[in-house]
């Protein structure tokens, strides 16, 4: 007896003769072995053993091996096995019959020892290559998965990006990010944290008393902090992130947290923007005001001045109506240069209006957004 070189493989023995089942045992005794003495106990064994290799009798009660090896052929336990006949009949058509059932290779009793090793390691062999081909196949298949995924969870942040270029209060912000989450699978909670605004949602709406402590407590914390076995915390200068499950996410979210940091900070500073154009505007009006008055006043004080020198009887009516237009002429110079300032002010604020504009595939996706918000087919918190 030569000794095998694959492992040891799951082998259902069927055969109804004492003695050579007996032989077989012995002579198989490296392996995981599964005797049985009819096709029906085979077809019951194989459910359960899924067995690598069968060694078949044709010759058995009940129903024979063709039958028995054509059953197991359909079934998901079995139907990859080796099956190898074992058999007294030696003719063409016996081995053309156990072959056209799925039979894989044929022995004639009575058996030599070193020709059974000889095709259980041939087969046994064809039976770890399959499965090593098996194996690959759903490694790659895995990480085809994980490919898809990784590019799915990529594709969900660049719109993210995106969105946040077009995002005008913090609201709108909120909603996209966890749209996002959403996408990518992430349940987590976002605190945004301004010098003006502060305030905490979740992506499922709903947040513990422990859960706000630690947020709360979280100043401590590293810029990302991992803990637990799935939880993890990030925490950016505006924008803290508690992620209740992290799985593979953890480099993805370091990318979402920058491009919702850059978000934060444009809605302050565009805030800040208008604030300040309408402080200048509000300030414009007061001034057209002033000299408005200062205005009038002073044409006041030059006719009061023309008539206490006795200057009105001096002046012919050409030159009354020259000195009339020469007033009016200054006062629409003056309304002209503070209407100037009014309109400046107006074009820098069109000009925010208009970079607040996103492009027409995203402001669908906003539309539809905001419908699903109206209709409650989408849940913002």
């Amino acid at each position: 007896m030569t000794e095998t070189t694959i492992g040891p493989k799951r082998i259902l023995i069927c055969e109804d003769d004492p003695m050579t089942q007996m032989a077989l045992q012995q002579v198989l005794k490296e392996h995981q072995l599964k005797p049985v003495e009819s096709g029906e106990q085979a077809i019951e064994a194989a459910e359960g053993f899924a067995p690598e290799l069968v060694i078949m009798d044709i010759n058995l009660p009940g129903i024979d091996g063709y039958e028995t090896c054509r059953t197991l052929r359909g079934m998901d336990s079995a139907h990859n096995a080796q099956v190898i006949f074992l058999s007294s009949y030696n003719s063409l058509q016996d081995r053309l019959l156990a072959y056209g059932v799925g039979g894989n290779d044929y022995i004639a009793k009575p058996f030599d020892n070193r020709e059974l090793l000889s095709k259980i390691e041939l087969h046994g062999g064809i039976v770890e290559r399959h499965q090593a081909a098996w194996r690959s196949v759903e490694e790659s298949t895995q990480l085809l998965l994980q490919v898809q995924t990784s590019a799915g969870n990529v594709q969900s942040v660049s719109r993210f990006i995106q969105a946040t270029l077009f995002c005008h209060d913090f609201d709108s912000l909120y909603w996209h990010f966890f749209k996002t989450a959403r996408e990518i699978e992430l349940d987590c909670i976002l605190q945004i944290s301004t010098q003006d605004y502060l305030d905490t949602r979740s992506v499922t709406g709903n947040i513990s008393n422990l859960e706000q402590e630690i947020l709360d407590m979280s100043s401590t914390m590293g810029r990302i902090h991992q803990f637990g076995q799935h939880r993890a915390i990030y925490r950016w200068s505006t924008a803290t992130l508690l992620v209740r499950r992290v799985g593979d996410l953890i480099d993805i979210l370091a990318l979402l947290m920058d491009a919702l940091e850059a978000g934060i900070k444009k809605i302050c500073t565009e805030t800040q923007l208008m604030h300040q154009v309408a402080q200048i505007q509000e300030s414009n009006e007061l001034m057209r005001k002033r000299v408005a008055e200062q205005f009038a006043t002073m044409v006041t004080e030059i006719q009061d001045t023309i008539i206490s020198l006795g200057l009105v009887d001096a002046l012919d009516e050409e030159e009354e109506e020259r000195l009339a237009h020469m007033v009016e002429q200054t006062r629409e110079q003056i309304d002209g240069e503070l209407d100037s300032l009014n309109h400046n002010n107006e074009t820098v604020r069109q000009l925010i209006e208009e970079l607040r504009k996103p492009p027409p595939e995203l402001q669908e996706m906003m539309n539809a957004s905001a419908d699903e918000e109206e209709t409650g087919d989408m849940m913002f918190f």
